[in-house]
């Protein structure tokens, strides 16, 4: 995976909340760490950045599954991938959990992915691969205290 040029902050911030986040990239690898505060009914932090392959021919019908590295903090966190239809803030979201310290390989079906607004689970198309345009990582769900994961990569695998 090439490492991103920009990454996006989205705090909670932009809703009167009290999170922060920062984004250190290193080592071939994104840092994102910061706190989380639920002060001002806030409660989550999240980066986001172009997907690796948004200008490169994929061939998709053999992709159906992408892999991510992690070394976590023991906290539960958010994959988003965000499509050219989700204009409404909408993503296609998988929720996994990590080990505090340890590298994991996390392996996952594109037909996993759920489209969620705000948390809630929303009606849309199935996410197509071919139709990402950026991915981002989220910390959520009433996880107060300072976070900390290192994402090392992403790959996707075929069929």
């Amino acid at each position: 995976m090439p490492l991103p040029h920009h990454i996006k902050i989205f705090n909670d911030t932009v809703m009167g909340g009290r999170s922060n986040s920062q984004v250190r990239i290193s080592n071939q690898a994104i840092h994102f760490s910061g706190e989380v505060s639920l002060a001002n009914n806030g409660g989550f932090a999240s980066m986001r950045s172009q997907w690796p392959w948004v200008h490169r021919p994929v061939i998709s019908q053999h992709i159906d599954t992408i892999q991510i590295t992690v070394q976590g903090d023991g906290k539960r966190y958010q994959f988003r991938l965000f499509t050219a239809d989700n204009s409404d803030g909408s993503a296609y979201v998988y929720d996994f959990e990590t080990v505090d310290k340890e590298t994991a390989v996390i392996t996952i079906a594109l037909s996993v992915f759920s489209a969620r607004f705000r948390g809630r689970a929303i009606q849309k198309p199935d996410l197509k691969l071919d139709n990402i345009l950026e991915y981002g990582l989220l910390i959520g769900d009433k996880q107060v205290g300072c976070f900390s994961l290192c994402f090392k990569g992403i790959e996707l695998i075929g069929n």
